[in-house]
């Protein structure tokens, strides 16, 4: 290697060392009669990675040698005959430096730190902690750095003026890049101190003018000086001596614009922030520097010119409007840049700052102040939340729209899924009991009864694993695209974040709020395609089941179900009204007590009657067959083994049939079946429940009639309520019963399905738990921004919320099967309703429970605005959900499903959502109003709900509009906006971009020649750029040239944010 000898004895002799002492080095000997390698004494001095070795310790002039520590490995010496020995061994090097310490204690010190001294293993260890952060966060440290949450308070836009053209006389396309240097703050530091200094002074006299002589004109006068000595004054205590050193500082790149297209006076619409959590330092200097990019695929690019500046100058010119020369490489006018800086937060104002002295701090930096309403109202329901901003023209040259974007990972992301799992497990647990319930059935029933109980109890031991990864998981609040197919992760939603965009209107001064979760299609993504998607299998399993009469298209499964459910609704509904009962008998009147009386009744009588249908007395009926069977076949087996018994043990053989008869069911145990108590005849558990509801009815009439007085007002709770409770036992035992019978519906119905039965449960609830999170986390969103809107409050009360989903997928391959899973999984979510709490701590968070056939997610608000909401939703009304979702593929395999394949199931899918919509608003309009207020014409939502309807009816391949039809219309009925592809991350991308700037055009006048513009800004210098580096490590977007030859053109990327990437 070359070295400069001089400069290398420098670096011996300055600073600090990591390691000094004595070893013995084995040298070869010069001289005629010195031959062969012996150990000689030196010292040895480890600096960085250059071990520097001296002839002795007390002479140190310039060292005898250096070794370079890279490219080599630290070897014990272990064919050596002296001990304690190691050696340097280089790798293509045949000579091996041999070393010897005193003891084995400082060899194994040596060795320790020499191995941990080169380069190469600093550089192992800096891998070794970035792959261990990147397993905790999910990002890399370095290339990847943690996205700042702070709002940027102070920000500038620039533009370009007279730029040159290229050798080809074209016009460039330019590029900005900033870089910075912040001022260090510079504290003085104690340096030295002399020592004590004694002081004299000379006290001057008093002294005189007098007359000395004169002329005719001029007097002079003169002062003797007297004769004076120094004296001791006083002394001091020690000087202090400090100094300030300047800081080694370079320019680091702070950020950088968009490229603008073939252009000599550009107007960039990315901003650049500048701030932290503690305020901007406007003696920061900047730097920018233009570019020209050649090849914007490979970065290929040449300087135009730059310009320096501090960030006090940009807001000390007139109208924070600063214009500055750029300066090139060459004397050759290079043209202009106007840098235009604004503060976010208008109250505050910036004065003049003064030169700072060496010790006056205070006056060095100016702390502006934060403007925390943008990002505070994120950080409860998100974490590391993205910035970007960016100033837009609009058709009034006058008037800048100043747009932030947003993007942060859902804090919710992990926890609902583990509270749906929690619910599952118990779930599971009360199905196994049910089953074990149904006792012993014959052989061709038994089996299948035993095979689901082991369905069951496998499905709980696979969700309490998935319960115990996810109360150890570490990482990131997100699952990366790259994960999609973990399976211990399978039931995280890939990639949710939310997308939002701030539109600032500064000479309206108005605000604009647009909020999109983003997230990956709900989909067993772990479980693969094979047999197909959700929506394909459960048509496979509803051909299995029985229908339930030669002509209908409805099953008993379906049947059975329905009335499942509204068992489970009246019993809910009846113990409601017998608690009320209570409480009027405490302190209401007769009349009331009366009116809530025929109320019960009535709800009992409907009750009574469901449980008469066909299909519940059959099923009641065949169950009751079987048992009765069973017992027979039991009792004639122990009669016939009685016969063969001995007169000895014929006692014994009674005392065993006795036991027999009195219990003569049983139970599944796990591995064998144990008796049970009988069961009382269905008919039985009908007429008690009759029976109750008369009783409490007639002690209710004589209390009315009989016992009206004061005195016998007290006693009304005590003779009503052992009536009350014997008529709640009888309605909770008619649900018990009726769950016993479907369960054994269930049993026959499966038969030699019970695989395909387990593959749908956990398919669907891994779907289920996607879209529920995705739903809770877009609910929240939209809490948080409508908290002050009374009428929204009012309309998810009487209307429920409208929940638009937008697909991406195409009917083609696996997507195909992803569509099956998403059709079914947001369909389930209406089945979700949201039940808002009041909370007095802020940190609460949503609580997922289990309402018989529904879910209920509690949503926690705070008791200031609790207050604020309509009564109904205070005393615990629930809130619906109208889920929607419009499908349309947009890439290559879209145009391969269309031209060869098979799009009918997105044309079905997106038909049957537009009559959901119907459904909505025509409920909106009977509930709220006209929801067009009585205009009329275009992007009303008769119009709307029109081009929706022809566009959904017509055949046209690849038809967004069909997109951006459902998306307006649910803005415009304050839904909430999920934009979902198979990882949310590149097609993603594209739309809600080209959503953006559709926004920006139609509600805030953005102006006609920026739209272009703004849509390659956006996807260049966004957010969703970043979202792909979070997912894959690489900002750019998964796309190759060959795919966007298909791509609709609105949809494409701009050059050089695409690429192969894996993911």
């Amino acid at each position: 290697m070359r070295f400069n000898h001089k400069e290398l004895a420098c670096l011996a002799e300055s600073g600090d060392y990591d390691k000094e002492g004595v070893l013995h080095m084995k040298e070869k000997q010069e001289g005629l009669f010195k031959k062969g390698e012996v150990y000689v004494r030196r010292f040895f001095r480890l600096k960085g990675n250059l071990l520097f070795y001296y002839k002795d310790k007390e002479v140190l002039t310039e060292p005898v040698g250096v070794l370079v520590l890279e490219r080599c490995t630290i070897e014990l010496d272990v064919d050596s005959d002296i001990g304690n020995g190691f050696c340097i061994v280089y790798e293509g090097e045949d000579y091996v430096y041999k070393l010897q310490a005193q003891s084995e204690e400082v060899r194994d010190d040596w060795v320790q730190t020499l191995h941990m001294a080169s380069y190469e293993c600093l550089k192992m260890q800096l891998q070794s902690l970035r792959e261990q952060i990147q397993a905790k966060t999910g990002r890399d440290p370095i290339t990847q750095p943690p996205p700042t949450e702070t709002g940027m308070e102070y920000e500038i836009a620039s533009g370009c003026e007279n730029l040159p053209c290229d050798s080809s006389s074209r016009p460039p396309n330019p590029f900005i890049v900033v870089n910075t240097i912040i001022p260090p703050q510079q504290n003085w530091i104690q340096h030295n101190n002399t020592e004590v200094v004694e002081v004299r002074i000379i006290i001057p006299p008093q002294l005189n003018w007098i007359q000395h002589n004169n002329t005719e004109v001029v007097e002079v006068r003169i002062i003797i000086p007297p004769q004076q000595n120094w004296i001791q004054h006083n002394n001091t205590e020690v000087v202090e001596v400090r100094i300030i050193i300047p800081p080694q500082q370079n320019w680091i790149q702070h950020n950088n614009t968009e490229v603008v297209e073939e252009s000599n006076n550009p107007q960039f619409l990315k901003t650049i922030g500048f701030g932290d959590s503690k305020g901007v330092d406007t003696c920061t200097r900047v730097r920018i520097t233009v570019y020209h990019v050649k090849e914007r695929m490979t970065g290929t690019m040449s300087q135009l010119g730059q310009a320096v500046f501090t960030l006090q100058d940009v807001l000390m010119a007139p109208g924070m409007r600063l214009r500055i020369a750029l300066q090139g490489s060459d004397p050759v006018d290079s043209g202009h840049v106007t840098v235009m800086a604004w503060i976010n937060d208008p109250g505050l104002s910036v004065v003049q700052k003064k030169e700072s002295s060496a010790g006056d701090e205070k006056q060095r930096s100016v702390a502006l102040k934060r403007r925390s309403k943008r990002v505070e109202t994120l950080r409860p329901m998100y974490s590391n939340i993205v910035t970007r901003s960016f100033r837009f023209d609009t058709n009034n040259s006058d008037v800048k729209l100043l747009v932030h974007e947003y993007m942060g990972e859902s804090k919710v992301a992990f926890d609902i899924p583990a509270q749906l799992l929690k619910l599952w497990v118990e779930e599971e647990k009360r199905t196994i009991s049910l089953l074990q319930e149904m006792g012993r059935l014959p052989s061709n029933i038994e089996s299948e009864q035993v095979a689901q109980i082991t369905i069951s109890a496998t499905i709980v031991s696979q969700y309490t694993d998935k319960l115990n990864v996810l109360a150890n998981y570490s990482g990131p609040l997100y699952k990366q695209s790259t994960k999609k197919g973990d399976k211990e992760l399978e039931f995280i939603p890939v990639n949710l974040h939310l997308q939002r965009m701030t539109v600032i209107n500064e000479d309206k001064n108005t605000t604009g709020w647009y909020d999109i979760i983003t997230v990956g299609a709900f989909t067993a993504y772990a479980q693969k395609y094979k047999q197909g998607g959700l929506k394909r299998l459960l048509n496979q399993m509803r051909d299995s089941y029985t229908p339930d009469s030669t002509l209908s298209k409805v099953t008993k499964m379906e049947r059975a179900c329905g009335l499942v459910n509204f068992v489970y609704d009246s019993r809910e509904s009846i113990n409601r009204d017998c608690d009320k009962l209570c409480q009027i008998a405490t302190s209401g009147t007769g009349q009331d007590l009366m009116a809530t009386m025929d109320l019960l009744a009535e709800k009992v009588r409907e009750l009574v009657t469901s449980c008469d249908t066909p299909i519940l007395q059959n099923i009641a009926d065949e169950f009751q067959e079987l048992k009765d069977e069973q017992i027979n076949r039991m009792n004639s087996s122990v009669q016939e083994n009685n016969h063969h018994l001995s007169s000895g043990d014929l006692s014994r053989s009674k005392h065993s049939d006795k036991s027999d008869d009195s219990e003569q069911h049983w139970r599944w145990s796990g591995s064998n079946f144990v008796k049970s108590p009988t069961i009382e005849p269905w008919e039985m558990t009908r007429l008690n429940v009759e029976a109750a509801v008369m009783c409490v009815m007639s002690i209710a009439e004589d209390l009315v009639k009989n016992k009206s007085g004061p005195q016998d007002r007290t006693n009304w709770l005590n003779d009503i309520s052992p009536a009350v409770i014997k008529l709640k036992g009888f309605v909770e035992l008619v649900y018990k019963r009726v769950l016993l019978f479907m369960t054994f519906l269930q049993v026959k119905e499966c038969k030699e399905n019970t695989r395909l039965m387990h593959l749908i449960k956990y398919r669907r609830d891994v779907c289920f738990a996607h879209a529920l999170t995705s739903a809770v986390t877009g609910f929240l969103t939209k809490l948080s921004t409508s908290i002050e809107d009374l009428a929204f409050f009012e309309q998810v009360a009487k209307v429920g919320i409208l929940m638009q989903f937008e697909g991406l997928l195409s009917c083609h391959s696996d997507e195909m099967c992803m569509i099956e899973d998403m059709v079914v999984a947001v369909d389930d979510l209406s089945h979700v309703t949201f039940k808002l709490t009041k909370s007095a701590s802020p940190e609460d968070s949503p609580v997922v429970t289990l309402d018989g056939h529904c879910i209920c997610v509690e949503i926690p608000i705070q008791e200031d605005s609790f207050h604020k909401l309509p009564e109904g939703l205070q005393k615990g009304d629930l809130i619906s959900i109208t889920p929607v979702f419009f499908n349309v593929g947009i890439n290559e395999q879209a145009s391969l499903a269309e031209k060869l394949g098979d799009t009918s199931l997105q044309e079905r899918t997106n038909a049957d959502n537009v009559a959901k919509v119907f459904s909505y608003i025509e409920k909106y309009q009977k509930e709220i109003g006209d929801p067009d207020n009585g205009r009329t014409g275009p992007n009303t939502m008769a119009n709307l709900t029109q081009k929706l309807h022809y566009n959904t009816m017509t055949k046209k391949s690849k038809n967004t509009e069909i997109l951006k039809l459902s998306a307006e219309i649910c803005r415009t009925l304050k839904g909430i906006r999920y934009t979902s592809c198979k990882s949310a991350k590149d097609r993603t991308a594209m739309s809600v971009t080209l959503e953006q700037v559709n926004i920006l055009q139609q509600s805030h006048d953005l102006a006609p020649h920026v739209f272009s513009q703004a849509l390659d800004c956006f996807r260049s210098e966004g957010v969703r750029r970043e979202n792909a580096a979070k997912n894959v490590g690489v900002r750019k977007y998964a796309f190759n040239s060959f795919q966007l030859l298909y791509v609709p053109k609105l949809y494409r990327p701009p050059n050089g944010t695409y690429g192969n990437v894996q993911g």
